[in-house]
């Protein structure tokens, strides 16, 4: 009892991205500063997201986990700072609290696996933080208003994590462009494949330009950027470290006619996810989470909660490895995964109350759905899962 032979991994289309490459490598240039003018792929990529999700700024950097480190840097993380996030993330996330040589401090989340905005308000009063890191976690987006007026309220400044959540709207407006800074990645398993590469986006001029001095532009190379407010550049010239995280041309090239190609992208991975889910609430234990109407929802990955006593949810976790569909499981006993906070031994977590989080995810699978899946694929995939889940619960 298996899938098709098929491959779970992320793949591009060829046909899309090799003109682009070619024209990449064909300069000779794959530095973003080698150009003499603001005119390199990198550059071409951040005007492009900046037009996708109407940000005044953007900048393209090697990865998403560089991009939050430079957005925490640049509104002000300092090592005696806290920062809130969701207890539901990545493992990435806290560990860029911590390069900055900040606190994160965790909140707990409800069962629509985003922060829980109650706890989130005891914790700005508990901690008197005054920053928080929130995540999309795989695209999933809590109320936005409510975020941005408890923010206001307590004057705590936003940074969102929207590495999961490119395309993702709030009442038409995009994930990542609620706070001073968003940061997208253009990760392997992201909606954008570039196999790896971060673009932090923001509105605030100044966040913009430390962001860039700290990315790694030295001496005159500020001016090779799309913006003309080099009055405010100037002020940061020599003024802040270097991290050295720039993007490449070759990075930017393979991004670039993905970003073109997105609104019809997230049109097939939704339809995909709606026909899945369909296929699959057809029983009962099987439940999906509720989704706002509020939200343009892009549905690259699947979070399933199945109503099984945990022998179970292990037993069905392996038979559908064994069946081709490699799917992950957020509960379980050494369990290893790196979007469970108790795996985060790095962190010291024996005085965080997070009485909901473990609960809400001690149930729920974890399942990419990749973009170059067809309906049908996704149709054999929920039959087979439905096959050996019928089969696990007979054996209980």
């Amino acid at each position: 009892m298996k899938t098709e032979e098929i491959s779970w991994e992320a793949e591009l289309d060829l046909d899309a991205v090799n003109f682009s490459v070619n024209q990449a490598l064909n300069t000779k240039k794959l530095f973003r500063y080698q150009f003499k003018e603001s005119n390199s792929l990198v550059n071409i990529l951040e005007n492009e997201v900046c037009k996708y999700v109407q940000s005044d700024f953007a900048l393209g950097v090697s990865s998403a986990t560089n991009a939050i480190f430079l957005a925490l840097k640049a509104v002000g993380v300092k090592s005696n700072s806290k920062v809130l996030i969701p207890a539901f993330t990545f493992t990435a996330v806290p560990s860029a609290v911590l390069q900055c040589g900040a606190e994160p401090i965790l909140v707990d989340i409800n069962d629509n696996y985003v922060i829980d905005l109650k706890d989130l308000e005891l914790k700005i009063i508990s901690t008197e933080a005054k920053y928080l890191l929130l995540s999309h976690m795989r695209g999933h987006l809590c109320d936005m208003d409510k975020v941005v007026s408890i923010c206001r309220k307590y004057s705590i400044i936003l940074i969102e994590d929207a590495a999961h959540a490119l395309g993702v709207k709030w009442k038409g407006k995009h994930a990542g462009t609620f706070g001073v800074a968003g940061v997208y990645s253009l990760q392997s398993y992201k909606l954008i494949n570039a196999g790896e590469g971060g673009v932090l986006v923001t509105n605030d001029p100044e966040v913009f330009w430390k962001s860039v001095f700290m990315s790694g532009s030295y001496e005159k190379n500020y001016l090779l950027h799309s913006s003309n407010q080099t009055d405010i550049a100037e002020k940061y010239i020599n003024q802040l470290p270097i991290f050295n995280v720039r993007m490449n041309n070759l990075t930017a090239a393979i991004a670039i006619p993905q970003i073109h190609n997105i609104e019809s992208t997230i049109d097939k991975i939704n339809e995909n996810y709606i026909r899945f889910s369909e296929i699959l609430d057809s029983n009962k234990i099987i439940c999906f989470p509720q989704e706002s109407s509020l939200i343009r929802a892009v549905r690259d990955s699947a979070q399933i909660r199945i109503k099984l006593n945990e022998s179970l949810r292990l037993k069905l976790k392996s038979e559908l490895n064994n069946s081709n569909i490699p799917i992950s499981y957020f509960g379980g006993k050494n369990n290893t995964n790196a979007r469970l906070y108790e795996n985060w031994k790095f962190l010291d977590i024996s005085n965080a109350v997070l009485p909901n989080t473990k609960r809400n995810l001690e149930e729920v699978f974890d399942l990419r759905l990749p973009t170059h899946f067809t309906i049908t694929t996704i149709e054999n995939i929920a039959r087979v899962f439905l096959k050996v889940l019928k089969k696990v619960e007979s054996n209980s």
